[in-house]
């Protein structure tokens, strides 16, 4: 009865697995570049529309086709795509506490050229945080690319 039921278990979630959208394979993508660090990303968080607080409250730096903004009141990555080549920008960050990495993910933004958007994350205060930008061209199917050169943010 047991193996009846892991067939029929089994055979519900391959069908489920194929109606999935494409998508949804998303958060199973790897951050390349950043293997540089010795560190793979947990998961990719996709950022909502927002509208950008005054720069006075956030810590900004811009890369090739990404700008990349720290809210540290709140804790939000802001990232914009800054290049019409049909790629995706993010953020790839760190979070450092008592020495060791704590954990660790990316924000991508796919609201379009010029459009900024925000993931909303909660950070210890007395812990490190650094930020890669990246780029991602989820049309090919390929991986996300972040620059080895990286800022700290907290």
């Amino acid at each position: 009865m047991r193996k009846l039921v892991l067939a029929v278990s089994m055979a519900f979630l391959a069908v489920m697995g194929s109606l999935m959208p494409a998508t949804a394979s998303a958060e199973a993508t790897s951050v390349q570049a950043v293997s540089e660090i010795g560190v793979a990303a947990d998961g990719v968080e996709f950022a909502v529309a927002g509208t950008l607080p005054p720069r006075s409250q956030l810590t900004c730096h811009s890369y090739t086709a990404v700008e990349i903004c720290y809210e540290k009141g709140g804790d939000h990555w802001w990232v914009q795509d800054q290049d019409s080549d049909g790629a995706s920008a993010g953020v790839y960050w760190e979070n450092i506490r008592n020495g060791s990495l704590y954990r660790n993910g990316t924000c991508i933004t796919s609201l379009g050229t010029g459009n900024w958007g925000q993931c909303n994350k909660d950070y210890y205060e007395d812990s490190v945080l650094n930020g890669f930008p990246c780029t991602w061209n989820r049309s090919t199917g390929g991986d996300i690319v972040c620059s080895s050169s990286g800022y700290r943010y907290q």
